[in-house]
Formats: C-alpha cells, structure tokens, sequence
C-alpha cells in the first residue's frame, strides 16, 4: 500500500520554504539581538558596496545590482527564509544584467551577491530543520545550476553551500540540544521541590500526630468521665440526652484516634527513632543555642513571654523553624555571630534569626532555593504566619517568623 502521507508532508515543507515560511531567529537576550541586527546590516552594506566598487554597468544597471546584494542581508534580520528567497531573485537576474562577471572571476555572480549568498545560506541553516533545510539546498542548486559552465563549477557550489548550511544547521542542533538540557534540568529541579515539599509535609504530619493525638484523647476521657464528676449524691440531676451526648463527643474522639493511627501508618517512614521520639517545644530554643555555640560559633539568645503557654502544635513548627535557620548559619556562614530573638505575646509569636555574613557574603536579593527554606515556607503557611527569608545588604541572613493568634492563644487557621 502506497504511503501518501509522506509525500504530502514533503509538499507541506516546500510549499512553507518556497512561499508561506516566515520563519524567525531564536530567542536572543535584547543585546545578542541587536549585535545581529548590527552584523547582518554590516554584511549587507559590504556587499553592497563590493558590487559597487567592482562592477562596471550603467548607472541603472549597477544600483540594480548592488540592491540585489544588500536586500537579502537585511530581511535576513527578520526572516532569513524571506532573505533566502530574494536572493534567488538576484541568482536569476545578475548573469543576463552582469554578464562581464564571468570573464572577471569565473563566475556569473558579483562578489558581493556570492557574500550575501553565504551569509543567508549560513542563517537558513541556523533557522530551520533538516526537512526544510534540504528543500533550500535543492532549490537553491537547482536555480544557480543552468548558470554554470562545467561540472566542477557545480561540485565545487555544492560543496561551498553545503557546508554553509552543515555549519548552520550544527549550530542550530547545539542550541536546541542546549535548550532541551536546560529543560530537563528545570524540570529535575521542580520534581526536586515538589518531593521535598510533599516530604516535609509528610514529616510535619508525623509529628503532628502526637500534639492532636494527646488533644483527641484528653477530649475522650473527659467525656468517658463526665457521668461520674456530675452525678451523684448532692449533685444536680443531669438529663439521660445529656450523657448519651458525652458517649457520642467520647466515641467520636476514639473514632477520630483511630484514623489518626490509620494516617501515621501511611505517612510511617523507616525511621522509627523518630517516630517514638518525643515532640520538642519552645524550651528546646536554648538547647539549640547552647549546641550552636559548642562548636565555636557566637550565638546570642533573647527571650520573652510565657513559653509554657503556647500551644503544642504552634511550639513544635516554631522550634523546627529554629533549628532550620540555625543549621543553615552554621553551614553557610560558619564563625559567623549568630542571634536569636524569640517573643510570645498573647496575639502572636515573634522569631527573628539573623547571621552575619561568612567567608563568601550572599549577595542581595538572593533568597535562596534549598529544601530547607521550602520545609520553613511550608510550616509558616500551615500556621498561615508571615515569613521573611532573606539577604542582609551585609552578605548575612535574616529570618524573620510572625505567627498569630486568636484570642484562645491558638493559631489562626
């Protein structure tokens, strides 16, 4: 059976080549693009002027000319399939217009046509696939050939111009190969975060678990127990809907206990130690302090407010946080003076860790990409709290937490 949608799509080729192609240079920073814009224009006016100063026509005939040689130059800034195109339209008419070229170099062709040529050829080569590529190569022959006197005039053409578009074309699969390895590496970096922040989360879910875990069962037992500190001798009589209330709130927090041992099963990692470890609070602050400054870093710690009075889960984020932001001084500024500012108030917790700069000063306005900084970014919207990474102008960092509070002194959701 006879495959036509091949030959359809060869036509599909010449028909954008020959006629509808517009195509366009790759994507330049706004001074590689002008520099082009400066050397095709360069090209174009030197071959414009090698026609000039070479060519001995009358007046008409010579501007005709030189014309020829300099337009395709300059649509080649926008399109070099438009450049290509009127370059053939100078290929037909300078032989029967010029005809003294041959006897001056062996070719039909003013030499500034032949610098035009190479340039566009280069630039088609550069802009287009190796399809469309090979239909200008056989156009662009097919053209130039009843022009030539012998055979080796053809060879000799068809290797000039096969090597312009094989250097072209060389350069257009570099890039794309560039293009395509920048793509990957962007999207191995988005696949990086993306499972370091369902790995923090997942982290953060376990050691939730045991903050809600204790609320879901103090909540259990005091409902459980509510018939016996409410009834009895010398007590007000209590409705029998009340306590069959408090066995529904008792059941619906053992219910809950129960789906929660079901999610840590899905979130349990490998690491067991963790698991059954205790969780830490706002008192482990100093400990932290203290082991920061057992290596030999000055660190300054200030504290105020009840710390006894902030809530588990909050306590818990806030202390991950710190220790986050002291790891992260120490790796990158290690020597440097470090402080901690920790304030709890009775609407809103206040964390400022700031460093000075290290042996190589971060520059501003670098925020820095690590999964540590997402593990920060990802508990302060979890306590829908207000965080500031950043670079101090003197190359240090600065890590700045606000975390509200109701008036229950709870997180606000």
């Amino acid at each position: 059976m006879v495959d036509r949608q091949r030959p359809r799509e060869w036509w599909e080729v010449l028909r954008y080549v020959a006629f509808t192609g517009t195509d366009t240079p790759p994507t330049r920073s706004a001074g590689l693009r002008t520099l082009r814009r400066v050397a095709l224009t360069g090209f174009g006016l030197w071959a414009g002027f090698l026609t000039f100063a070479i060519v001995s026509a009358p007046p008409a005939v010579k501007t005709f000319n030189v014309v020829l040689s300099v337009l395709p130059c300059l649509l080649a800034i926008r399109s070099p399939l438009w450049g290509w195109r009127v370059l053939l339209v100078g290929i037909v008419l300078t032989p029967p217009t010029l005809p003294q070229m041959v006897q001056f170099w062996s070719w039909p062709w003013s030499p500034g046509l032949a610098l035009a040529a190479a340039v566009v050829f280069y630039l088609v080569g550069v802009g287009n696939d190796q399809r469309e590529l090979t239909c200008v190569a056989l156009i662009s022959f097919a053209v130039m050939a009843p022009f030539l006197r012998d055979w080796r005039d053809g060879a000799l053409l068809a290797v000039l111009a096969g090597a312009l578009f094989f250097l072209g074309n060389t350069v257009r699969q570099r890039r794309l190969a560039d293009e395509a390895r920048v793509a990957q590496q962007d999207r191995r970096i988005a696949e990086e975060r993306r499972a370091a922040v369902l790995e923090e989360r997942a982290v953060i879910a376990r050691e939730l678990h045991d903050v809600v875990a204790h609320h879901m069962s103090v909540l259990a037992l005091r409902a459980d127990s509510a018939r016996f500190r409410f009834a009895g001798p010398g007590k007000a009589d209590v409705d029998d809907g009340v306590w069959r209330e408090f066995a529904d709130l008792a059941g619906t927090a053992r219910e809950g206990l129960t789906e929660l041992r079901r999610l840590l099963g899905v979130l349990r990692s490998e690491d067991r130690e963790v698991l059954i470890a205790p969780q830490p609070g706002l008192a482990m602050v100093s400990e932290l302090v203290e082991r920061v400054r057992a290596v030999g870093t000055p660190c300054e710690l200030d504290v105020g407010g009840d710390l006894d009075a902030v809530p588990a889960g909050v306590a818990l984020s806030v202390c991950r946080i710190v220790q986050e932001a002291l790891s992260n001084a120490i790796r990158h500024a290690p020597g440097a003076p470090v402080s901690v500012e920790l304030v709890t108030g009775p609407r809103s917790i206040r964390l400022v860790i700031e460093n000075g700069p290290g042996e190589r000063p971060l520059r501003t306005g670098q925020t820095g990409t690590g999964h540590g900084l997402l593990g920060m970014r990802e508990r302060a919207a979890m306590l829908a709290a207000d965080l500031e990474a950043r670079v101090r102008p003197d190359g240090g960092f600065r890590v700045a937490l606000t975390v509200p509070l109701d008036d229950g002194g709870r997180s606000e959701p």
